[in-house]
């Protein structure tokens, strides 16, 4: 996974972008215009194949590609990426049909560019693709801790059942006594609620 001390934006002189690129003559036009836009991290392959590998190797702050269209192994290997190290990463193509870009983004791209790559044009790009990455992180976090909020709250509501069923009480009174155990133990009272679970399990 990419270092989250990375530097922002606007000091390009520290962004790292990795450049990904099978034609030898684009990719060192590639790699001018970036430097030429203030990108002096920079770190060019010719293919995509082990790129999830060389992700974790390097961690750059960006990944570019350029490509005639994305390939299948080009995606599945940005999919790799996408679940196991994620990473802005930015398409440039000549491929301007809906479903590759489609399948570009659902394999993780965060920003699509139909054409060559130009100084002036580069860095815009790159600022999108780390803007839709930054805010897509935001929404997986909110997933994420709504997801654990709502897992916690159904083993509660278990735990409460489990009191309801074999003490009698109301909902009321489970709900209270699983607070008081959780104050008496100094825990909180999820774990209580998961403890009562497993011991209703054990005995049952």
């Amino acid at each position: 996974m990419r270092d989250e001390t990375s530097p922002p934006n606007g000091d390009r002189s520290q962004i790292s972008v990795l450049v990904v690129d099978e034609s030898e003559a684009r990719l060192e036009l590639l790699i001018a215009a970036l430097r030429d836009a203030g990108y002096q991290r920079v770190h060019a392959v010719k293919n995509s194949q082990g790129l999830l590998e060389l992700v974790h190797a390097t961690r750059p702050d960006v990944i570019l590609i350029e490509v005639e269209s994305p390939s299948r192994d080009t995606l599945e290997q940005l999919t790799l990426i996408r679940d196991q190290a994620p990473t802005p990463v930015l398409i440039v193509a000549q491929d301007p049909r809906a479903q590759s870009i489609q399948a570009a983004v659902a394999s993780g791209v965060c920003a699509y560019s139909v054409g060559g790559v130009s100084t002036d044009r580069v860095k815009p790009a790159i600022e999108v693709a780390m803007a839709t990455f930054a805010s897509f992180k935001v929404l997986r976090e909110q997933l994420s801790e709504a997801r654990e909020q709502l897992s916690q709250q159904k083993r509660i509501d278990r735990a409460k059942c489990i009191l309801i069923q074999q003490k009698g009480l109301s909902e009321e009174e489970a709900h209270k006594a699983l607070r008081k155990l959780a104050m008496d133990r100094k825990r909180k009272l999820v774990d209580v609620a998961d403890d009562l679970i497993a011991m209703a399990k054990l005995f049952s």
